[in-house]
């Protein structure tokens, strides 16, 4: 009973001393989840394609972006690659809309028509950018087992709508097909 206490103690020590190591998420090797590679081979991809599109277009682009959905048999945060994305543009100097942010502008405004805010800091009426395209998009998977691996084709579908006429002007997609070994026998 005392060597199995000891063995148990030694357990708990051993992972409470375990550390956490950082890498380079740029250099993360894929796995059988979904993580850092596909999302940046997803973001990276899509932004350059974006990138191009944009530098032949003769309208400043204001873009809203939506929720991509997933649409797969995994759990995965698409706001990350939302946000990924829009970082990535807002640093090549195209805009984004954000509409949530709306009400607290409209707050701001009526109280500098109130007199209530100083003269040089009021927001002023119709200074409201609208965007003229919108961005989303989905993740599709298609999952299949064939001699004890796991096949997992996905695609993310990244899509560039102009608002005034509904007419889909860009579109990009991203494909991974991930192949893991199935474990010969689970709880």
């Amino acid at each position: 009973m005392k060597q199995k206490i000891f063995v148990f103690n030694i357990l708990i020590f051993l992972l409470r001393c375990a550390s956490t190591e950082y890498d380079n998420p740029s250099l993360a090797k894929g796995t059988a989840e979904w993580g850092p590679k596909e999302i940046n081979e997803t973001v990276n991809s899509m932004v350059n394609s974006l990138e191009k599109h944009f530098q032949n277009t003769q309208a400043k682009p204001y873009i809203e972006i939506s929720k991509i959905q997933n649409k797969t048999t995994e759990h995965i945060d698409t706001n990350m690659i939302s946000n990924k994305i829009s970082t990535q543009l807002t640093k090549k100097k195209i805009v984004f809309v954000d509409r949530n942010q709306r009400e607290d502008a409209m707050a701001e405004m009526k109280m500098g028509m109130r007199g209530m805010i100083k003269e040089n800091t009021i927001i002023k009426p119709g200074e409201f950018l609208s965007p003229n395209y919108k961005l989303n998009g989905e993740i599709i998977d298609n999952v299949r087992y064939e001699n004890g691996k796991k096949m997992q084709y996905i695609t993310i579908t990244l899509r560039l709508i102009r608002l005034e006429t509904g007419a889909v002007e860009w579109q990009e997609e991203k494909e991974f097909l991930k192949v893991s070994e199935q474990p010969k026998f689970s709880w």
